[in-house]
């Protein structure tokens, strides 16, 4: 387990990782009417003259359905579970069925002949208040050849009370290499997950990992999750995991007393307002933006006079007396919450004229679901604009000021395979230092070894440059 995960079970007082495989195999969601699916197969397999193919895209839960068929049924079946992707030969595809179905035969025989004992003999045991079931998951992927055989075994006739049944997974009709018969197969196809059915699949997938109370994830955040996933399951189950780890790195924020400096500062305030009319009335205004976001009790990013800017320096500079730089935060700890000095705040003033405040990306600091964000900020990362979106990278840390980061990146051999993404948190200029492209996750944990030394003790979080984007709203 990830210290990620960990962090995460840990967080939501969770017994286990409630989208990784050992849900999985505990539970089954019947949302977007997968169990109504479900219950139909079983019938079909145990009083009709059809088999069933179950069709889906990848990640639509084929697999999940099938193993879900598996456990309605009753305990006379016997059961082969085959790969379509790994089975290309009519002797591996018996020896498998003989195996699993427990049929006791000699496999080293003529692969044909062998063929017609494992009728015989099932046939005869159906007899004997038996049943047996092939499963094939990747069907679509099997040879000409062992489609063949395949319809061979399903016989003619009176035979097809004794046979033995399929169950044939595959993503679609067309990507077989010969026509499948639909006459004799009833065909599931699965649909992607609804909202409403999206919001059913997050809370069953909890209560099974030993969430007992409010599910974590806001409606509207399951919603937009979905879409991201496209209505997958398995996809989904990755944009939630994400989501809520992405939660424990978020810094709590303690209640504070209302500080006698806010009571000065607004004192201040009041006198610089009048003071402030009578400049106006003599004087020219002169214009000016600040590039940076005032903290949320600041005024906002407009344009403002000469007196409000002074008014606003004041009030930081009251601010930032009783606040302390944060150290910089890594993902491992709780993010430390760092105030803007004085000196962050450098107004433009542009040959007297307002002059309109640039537009930056937001990017999200730990893959959180960005809400109530102030205006976005400028699109100005490299790698992240320019990287494949399927392929991942390492988010490495982040940080209040952009000059710790700086110092971090001269310590990479090869400065273009890192990049600062700058975004807003709690209302305030965050930045998160990310590194490399990787085409798989596998890829991306074994460059963890090449990391600087600064890094060698911590466990960057592996992204994709899809899920930074979309939680910047790029």
């Amino acid at each position: 387990m990830s210290e990620q995960t960990e962090r995460m079970q840990s967080m939501y007082h969770l017994q286990h990782d409630p989208f990784g495989a050992l849900v999985d195999a505990m539970v089954f969601s019947g949302a977007g009417g997968r169990y109504e699916t479900a219950e139909t197969i079983r019938h079909l397999l145990t009083y009709s003259q059809q088999d069933s193919l179950v069709l889906g895209r990848a990640g639509s839960g084929k697999r999940m359905l099938a193993q879900q068929v598996l456990k309605m049924l009753e305990e006379h079946w016997r059961v082969a579970w085959i790969d379509g992707s790994e089975t290309d030969s009519l002797v591996e595809l018996l020896r498998e069925i003989v195996g699993q179905l427990g049929l006791g035969l000699r496999v080293d025989a003529d692969a044909d002949e062998l063929l017609q004992r494992v009728m015989e003999i099932t046939s005869a045991r159906t007899r004997s208040d038996e049943s047996f079931l092939i499963v094939i998951q990747f069907a679509d992927r099997l040879p000409i050849d062992l489609l063949a055989k395949l319809k061979v075994m399903r016989g003619s006739g009176e035979a097809l009370e004794a046979r033995v049944r399929q169950l044939w997974l595959c993503n679609s009709l067309d990507d077989f290499a010969a026509p499948i018969d639909l006459d004799d197969w009833y065909a599931h196809p699965l649909e992607r997950l609804t909202d409403p059915a999206a919001e059913q699949y997050i809370k069953d997938r909890l209560i099974a990992a030993g969430n007992v109370s409010e599910v974590p994830i806001p409606v509207k955040d399951i919603h937009r999750l979905n879409h991201m996933a496209g209505g997958l399951p398995d996809r989904l189950n990755e944009r939630a995991r994400d989501y809520l780890i992405s939660a424990t790195f978020k810094t709590p924020v303690k209640g504070q007393s209302f500080p006698l400096t806010h009571v000065i500062a607004g004192l201040a305030a009041l006198v610089l307002v009048v003071i402030a009319f009578v400049y106006n009335v003599s004087e020219r205004q002169v214009k000016v933006t600040p590039v940076v976001a005032l903290p949320a009790e600041s005024m906002p990013a407009e344009s403002m006079s000469a007196v409000e800017k002074k008014l606003a320096e004041a009030v930081a500079n009251v601010e930032a007396k009783q606040q302390t730089v944060a150290q910089v935060a890594v993902p491992e700890k709780p993010l430390e919450t760092a105030a803007l000095t004085a000196e962050s705040i450098q107004p433009v003033v542009a040959s007297g004229t307002a002059q309109p405040a640039p537009e930056v990306a937001v990017d999200n600091p730990a893959g959180e679901v960005p809400r109530a964000l102030t205006a976005p900020v400028l699109a100005q990362t490299r790698l992240l604009l320019s990287a494949d979106p399927e392929a991942f990278t390492l988010q490495l840390i982040g940080v209040r000021e952009k000059s710790k980061l700086d110092r971090l990146v001269a310590e990479f051999k090869v400065p273009e395979s890192v990049d600062i993404v700058e975004s807003l948190r709690q209302g305030q200029a965050w930045f998160v230092l990310i590194h490399g492209q990787f085409a798989t996750k596998e890829a991306a944990a074994q460059a963890t070894a090449d990391l600087p030394a600064t890094f060698k003790n911590q466990e960057p979080w592996i992204r994709t440059f899809q899920s930074i984007r979309t939680d910047a709203g790029l």
